[in-house]
Parts: structure tokens; C-alpha cells; sequence
């Protein structure tokens, strides 16, 4: 049986920034992503990184990993996947304990992804070892997990949410702008603005994952009051 511990249970919320080289801008794919872990040229630029502790409520540390403040792709890329090693190290010398999980919006078909295939090109560990580590971790995608709150007029039908629909229920606001632009940012050297935008984005999305739980809540406690009032 798997047991949790409110000081060890952790997610980590990821957003990560991509860079697509111009020639491939407007190259077709099933889904539209214009970002390939395996095309030439094609980067991960860094991302930012936020350990949470939700049996809690606590953020215990918020971390940006770049490729400018570690000289290279490869070695930003080594950067993190230390850090999601030492979280996992964290939690294993507990009985039973439950495994670390990786928080975000689109990860489990981007982000995830990406890491595991970029890491594997570079050699940054042993693919069995990498695998064990992305992939042996449960992950809260919330374009996933969150479509059972949202209302629709097929019973049974679901389909991961976009993030500009995560926003405007959980937030009450519009989403940013396309990761496009940081393209151009960063060909401009314009660093500082893609850090802050990324930095932006991970705060968002642990709103919104407290906003489920807040709403959740809510609908439970109404459905509770509207038992009480039908039986009086």
C-alpha cells in the first residue's frame, strides 16, 4: 500500500521553452507542433522548474535551468535532469513511498517527451536510466486530468483541454501569447524576457491546479447543502 508523507510527496510543476530554427517554421505535423526533439538545429532552451508540496501547500523552490547560463543545450539538459534525480532521491528512502510526479500543461505529450529523446541524443545518462527517471514518474497533465469539470454535450466524450481554455475557466483570464515569440527573443539575445515569461506561465499553472481543487470543493459543498435542503 502506498503511503504518502506531507513532506516528502512532491510535484514538480515544469514549463519548458522550445526554439525551432526558421527554415522549419512552417513544416506540417499531425498535431501542428513545429517543435522535433529530433530535427537538426531544433532546441530545448531551458525551462523553469517549481517543487510543490501539495499535501502542504507549500512551494519549496522555484528553479530556472537555461542553456545561456550553462554554455550549452547538453549541459542545461544534464542541469535537469539532476535536479529531477535529487527530488527523486528525496522521496525513496521512505517505505512504500508513492513516486515523484511532473505537473504542467501539455507534458505528456511535449515536454516529456522532449526531455527523454534530447537527453538519450546527448548521452546525458543510460536510456533504460532516463526512461526510469521521466517516465517512472506519474504525471498531472492538466489539459488532461481537468475535462471532467468542464460541461459538454457528449456524455462520454473527452479531449485534452487547450491551455487558453485552462485560463479562461480557472484564471478568469486569457492565456499568453504563442511560444512562437520566443523564437525571435531569442535570436535577439532577449533572454531576460523568455526567463520571465516561463517563470510567468509556471505560476499560472499551479494556480490552476489549486483552482481545481478550489472548485471541486465548491461543488461538492453545494451538492451537500442541496442534500440537506431536500431532506428538510
Amino acid at each position: 500500500m502506498l503511503r504518502f508523507h506531507p513532506e516528502r510527496t512532491k510535484i514538480v510543476f515544469l514549463d519548458l521553452e522550445f526554439y525551432v530554427p526558421e527554415q522549419d517554421r512552417g513544416r506540417s505535423s499531425p498535431s501542428g507542433m513545429r517543435y522535433s526533439p529530433v530535427l537538426p538545429d531544433h532546441k530545448i532552451l531551458g525551462g523553469t522548474f517549481l517543487t510543490y508540496l501539495p499535501m502542504r501547500n507549500h512551494v519549496e523552490g522555484v528553479h530556472g535551468i537555461w542553456e545561456w547560463q550553462h554554455g550549452a543545450e547538453k549541459e542545461a539538459l544534464r542541469q535537469m535532469y539532476r535536479l529531477l534525480c535529487r527530488e527523486w532521491l528525496s522521496i525513496l528512502d521512505k517505505e512504500d513511498h508513492g513516486s515523484l510526479m511532473l505537473g504542467g500543461i501539455g507534458i505528456s505529450h511535449s515536454d516529456i517527451p522532449a526531455l527523454f529523446a534530447r537527453c538519450a541524443q546527448f548521452g546525458i545518462d543510460t536510456p533504460h536510466r532516463l526512461h526510469d527517471v521521466f517516465y517512472g514518474s506519474r504525471q498531472l497533465d492538466l489539459s488532461a486530468i481537468s475535462y471532467c469539470q468542464f460541461t459538454g454535450g457528449w456524455p462520454y466524450f473527452a479531449y485534452p483541454k487547450t491551455k487558453r481554455e485552462l485560463y479562461a475557466k480557472y484564471l478568469k483570464q486569457k492565456s499568453p501569447e504563442s511560444g512562437k515569440q520566443v523564437w525571435q527573443w531569442y535570436e535577439c539575445g532577449q533572454h531576460a524576457r523568455i526567463e520571465k515569461r516561463c517563470r510567468a506561465e509556471i505560476m499560472s499553472t499551479l494556480a490552476i491546479y489549486r483552482a481545481m481543487f478550489d472548485l471541486r470543493r465548491k461543488t461538492e459543498g453545494d451538492l451537500k447543502r442541496l442534500k440537506r435542503y431536500e431532506k428538510g
